[in-house]
């Protein structure tokens, strides 16, 4: 069988909702790119030329065409290549760290009425 992916696929074990063409119906992708996976659809036979769309979640909608199929397995190539969001939900990349929130020191000021009135003014209260 002539392989003519254009980027490694990644095993994967998702289920998900899979809309081939419209009806909701589960499905399992089990292996994935940023340009494409292979899907097995429990449901009824997937055509070739279809549209599908999954829902990933926390990461929207991927929509697709099938091109390939062999029984309730197919191959789906994707419209777009996966956003961040996307690829983070089907584990192809790793979340990025959230970066810690930097304290920022205010200079003090001496006590008093006016001190009092630059901190409301500033924001800063201690």
């Amino acid at each position: 069988m002539d392989d003519r992916r254009s980027a490694e696929r990644t095993a994967t074990d998702v289920s998900l909702t899979c809309r081939i063409p419209a009806t909701p119906q589960p499905a399992t992708i089990l292996d994935v790119s940023h340009h494409g996976c292979r899907i097995k659809v429990p449901g009824a036979p997937v055509e070739l030329g279809g549209t599908a769309q999954f829902e990933l979640p926390g990461a929207g909608k991927v929509t697709g065409s099938v091109v390939w199929t062999h029984g309730r397995v197919a191959g789906v190539r994707f419209e777009r290549a996966l956003g961040t969001a996307a690829a983070v939900a089907l584990g192809l990349e790793k979340a990025k760290p959230v970066e810690a929130l930097v304290e920022i020191e205010y200079p003090q000021q001496p006590a008093g009425i006016l001190s009092h009135w630059f901190r409301r003014l500033a924001g800063v209260f201690s």
